[in-house]
């Protein structure tokens, strides 16, 4: 771990009283497929042993073998960004605020990690920020009067994608220069990712009983029907050949929107402990599950 990595910041302000995140775990899978139909999910590693009864959630990858993720410790009442190795299992705390930070992302040139920022969690103000990636660490809001932001991600390295916390829910590009942002739909599920074209992939829920991941071309400003979702899971990856794998419990299903209309079960992982899988991340072989565990 490089020493101008960590990024600490210390604002002088009262402390916000908000609650303990639900306990979630991360583990680290190996995921193949050598055979045209075949799938192989394997070599388990437990990734959040240093945070045992605690929040380990949102990974994203920043390499092939490091990755963001929003940690709150057990007992404690924020949340704050780490990075931690995959191999070595080794972690390093990138914020420490008297505010609490979720959701980080790379901006694509790399110099900055971004996040939303809880403000203000009485009135649920929350914003976007980025964390310079030097010895200095300085942070910025690059759109500081959009208030309602519960997650994003990057198409280039001026427009963001955001979900706006709204009744309903909204999706919006914006522009960080311009700091217009275009509401393009509403009822939207929080997983949004980029494909290799560099249109926006998302999750629209027209219904409770209709769920369809679409993607939007932001250049064309229309929106493509994929695939109907995982019947109840809003949490996908996509791989770069650009099939789907979601997950529902302790099984992960996959699909081919161009070859496939129905999800496949590939792989039951509750042997390994696994009961209630929500997040994932992808990169390469790397599969990075998140797990909520019974109580």
């Amino acid at each position: 771990m490089r020493p101008w990595y960590r990024i600490v910041v210390i604002i002088l302000l009262a402390v916000p009283l908000w609650g303990q995140a639900p306990i979630s775990q991360l583990y680290l899978f190996k995921i193949q497929r050598p055979t045209n139909t075949q799938w192989v999910v394997h070599s388990p590693k437990y990734l959040s042993g240093f945070n045992r009864g605690g929040y380990n959630n949102q990974p994203f990858f920043i390499n092939d073998q490091e990755i963001l993720l929003a940690v709150q410790e057990s007992g404690s009442i924020q949340t704050e960004i780490y990075q931690l190795h995959l191999e070595q299992r080794s972690f390093h705390r990138l914020t420490q605020t008297t505010y609490s930070e979720y959701s980080p992302n790379l901006t694509p040139d790399g110099k900055y990690i971004s996040c939303v920022r809880v403000d203000d969690p009485v009135t649920s103000l929350q914003r976007l920020y980025r964390y310079e990636r030097n010895s200095v660490g300085r942070l910025n809001s690059p759109l500081p009067e959009i208030k309602n932001v519960g997650y994003h991600t990057w198409l280039d390295n001026n427009t963001v994608a955001l979900f706006l916390v709204n009744k309903p829910n909204q999706l919006a590009l914006v522009d960080i220069t311009s700091k217009d942002p275009l509401i393009f739909t509403s009822d939207v599920g929080r997983c949004m990712t980029k494909n290799g074209a560099g249109h926006l992939i998302f999750v629209h829920k027209i219904s409770d009983a209709y769920w369809y991941i679409k993607e939007y071309d932001p250049l064309l400003q229309k929106s493509t029907i994929l695939c109907e979702t995982l019947s109840g899971s809003e949490d996908f990856v996509q791989t770069p050949e650009g099939q789907f794998i979601m997950a529902k419990g302790s099984k992960l299903y996959k699909t081919d929107p161009r070859t496939e209309k129905a999800w496949t079960e590939i792989a039951d992982l509750r042997y390994f402990g696994l009961q209630s899988i929500s997040r994932l991340a992808l990169r390469g072989e790397n599969l990075i599950l998140v797990n909520q565990p019974s109580k």
